[in-house]
């Protein structure tokens, strides 16, 4: 298995991505009724003023209640931590196959969905969703 499956089957693992609404029609704003994690999983080539940038971007959206910054390392961590009856798969992959991310902890009542279409045109993020790793609401 190449190196770049291998980067995408774990990318998928941990993410889920965002349900759309049909071509020509946009999503109608659903508050969350409980606080939200929304992972934004940064590209393998994004830059550290893109980094910069979008940090600055979440601290001026009112919906986030809070967000950390997950570096290669700790992904790989929590990826061997998730799978680690799975040698093999756990064995295949190294930091450096992961993406860099933000988790964003979203307030209660937030508009999930206007939150994630929002920040997925920001430079130098490859994915934006709900966090794979947060029991979905409800």
């Amino acid at each position: 298995m190449g190196s770049r499956w291998v980067a995408l089957a774990v990318v998928a693992l941990l993410t889920v991505a965002g349900c759309g609404a049909p071509a020509g029609q946009a999503p109608e704003p659903r508050p969350a009724p409980q606080a939200t994690v929304v992972r934004l999983e940064l590209a393998m080539d994004a830059t550290a003023p893109q980094r910069t940038a979008i940090e600055s971007w979440l601290r001026t959206r009112p919906e986030v209640a809070s967000f950390t910054f997950e570096t290669r390392e700790q992904t790989l961590a929590r990826f061997r931590e998730a799978y680690r009856d799975s040698a093999e798969l756990v064995g295949s992959i190294s930091a450096a196959d992961l993406p860099e991310s933000f988790t964003a902890t979203l307030a209660a009542g937030a508009d999930v969905d206007g939150f994630v279409a929002a920040a997925q045109p920001l430079a130098g993020l490859d994915h934006v969703g709900r966090d794979a790793d947060e029991p979905p609401p409800g």
